[in-house]
């Protein structure tokens, strides 16, 4: 414990400054992957001689305790000031080892989160197309290799960075419905689609909710560039001969708040290959999902961040 919170057995204004910063790092704006972006809970300095009061605690003892509720972080410190456990008047200096112990864990934890404190919200925007069986009448066939590609627009950079830092992602849930299952690679394809569920691009990683398909780099690593952060082949549905298949999914940044996400599908089967009979056809349907921080309570307080926005750049 730094010497000057023994000097008269107060807490100086610069040392509470400090505890302050401390945490307004984690949630307030911050920088790279710290920042939740609450600025109802940011914690204002005081002036120089300032004496440190039960106010003064409160707003600090408040952005712990909804960083540590967002986190799952355990918070040793009293909630409120009015709790029997803080210190009586006169005394507040002897809060300092939870306080200090509190802060420290806080920022340790600052990219983890609690599930009940996050809220999942679906069909943000989707795209589907039946394709048909290969022959005479038939309006599209899929027998080549098909796009998806979607833009997730946020409010600005900060918001961007602070949807990730509180634990949001980004999830493509694809399927492919009303297939005849005699039909041996449309049944591969959504045996495959079924295996993989969501796939998640969330902070440092995106992987897939049915733990198969190789997982790759998450929001940190993207760049202006498209680079591909998830991939599946073929061959779930019939003993691995369509492993030639391949579902991937590349992702970039566009300009300073948006990310585009491409959706691609392998076709290594061309028609002259299946004579008609060995096709896709069915209904394929592209839906973007997502995960986002959602704790409020009655006061208004708690770690929020909204939903971004979607716009289809190219569909099925």
């Amino acid at each position: 414990m730094p010497q000057s919170y023994y000097l008269g057995g107060k807490i100086r204004a610069s040392d509470y400054n400090g505890f302050a910063d401390d945490i307004n790092e984690i949630v307030g704006i911050g920088a790279v992957d710290s920042g939740y972006g609450q600025n109802q809970l940011v914690i204002p300095h005081v002036a120089s001689g300032t004496k440190i009061n039960a106010s003064h605690m409160q707003l600090l003892l408040t952005a712990l305790k909804f960083a540590g509720r967002h986190q799952g972080t355990s918070i040793a410190s009293p909630e409120d000031t009015s709790d029997p456990a803080f210190p009586t008047a006169g005394k507040i200096i002897e809060i300092i080892p939870d306080l200090l112990s509190d802060i420290t864990n806080v920022r340790a934890n600052k990219l983890n989160f609690d599930i009940a404190q996050m809220t999942a919200e679906s069909n943000k925007i989707s795209s589907s197309k039946t394709y048909d069986v290969p022959g005479a009448g038939a309006i599209h066939t899929w027998n080549s290799n098909i796009f998806y590609e979607v833009s997730a627009i946020f409010a600005n950079a900060d918001d961007r960075r602070h949807f990730f830092n509180a634990g949001g992602d980004l999830r493509l849930d694809t399927s492919l419905a009303n297939y005849d299952v005699s039909h041996k690679q449309s049944t591969d394809w959504a045996t495959m689609f079924t295996n993989i569920g969501n796939v998640k691009l969330s902070h440092n990683v995106t992987e897939s909710s049915g733990g198969v398909g190789t997982p790759a780099g998450g929001f940190t690593s993207l760049t202006s560039a498209y680079s591909k952060i998830y991939e599946k082949s073929g061959g779930d549905g019939s003993s691995g001969y369509y492993t030639n298949n391949k579902f991937e999914v590349h992702a970039r940044l566009n300009g300073t708040n948006a990310i585009d996400i491409k959706v691609e599908f392998y076709d290594a089967y061309a028609t002259s290959q299946y004579n008609l009979t060995d096709y896709v056809a069915g209904t394929l349907s592209v839906q973007v999902d997502l995960l986002r921080a959602d704790d409020q309570d009655a006061s208004g307080l708690g770690v929020q961040l909204s939903s971004p926005t979607f716009s289809h750049i190219s569909e099925l």
